[in-house]
């Protein structure tokens, strides 16, 4: 289970994330 996450562990989740799919291949729209 994920603790409760603030708007900046939020953003920098969504930039792992990001990152893991440029690095997959997929193209993330802006």
């Amino acid at each position: 289970k994920l603790p409760d996450l603030n708007a900046n562990d939020i953003e920098a989740a969504m930039k792992i994330v990001e990152g893991t799919a440029r690095n997959m291949g997929v193209t993330v729209a802006d």
